[in-house]
């Protein structure tokens, strides 16, 4: 397993399984996304991720670049193909509903 995967594994206890489950499938469909904008959004949030769980950025540091990220990719939409747009909206939906909802308020 990755160590983004282990950390969210370990944030998200097994009440919060669909949660768990659902970030983890954002982020790796976002990664692989055509789009480069979404793929390296994603590919960011992930290396936070990561950076947060080796104690190299801080829970406000994190906080604050994901709600950054979020604001960066609804600004992103407006210039995006429509196929790109809907990827993006995802994306923007999915940190909004799983990280800022519920992973905020786990770490």
């Amino acid at each position: 397993m990755s160590k983004f995967t282990d950390f969210v594994d370990s944030v998200f206890d097994e009440n919060k399984l669909l949660e768990r489950n659902a970030l983890k499938k954002l982020i790796l469909t976002s990664k692989n996304n055509t789009s480069d904008f979404v793929r390296l959004q994603a590919e960011s949030f992930e290396r936070w991720t990561i950076m947060l769980a080796d104690g190299e950025l801080t829970v406000a540091g994190y906080k604050k670049l994901v709600k950054k990220m979020e604001i960066l990719t609804q600004i992103e939409e407006v210039r995006l193909t429509v196929g790109a747009k809907a990827s993006a909206q995802r994306l923007a939906s999915g940190i909004q509903e799983i990280v800022i909802k519920r992973l905020f308020s786990l770490i």
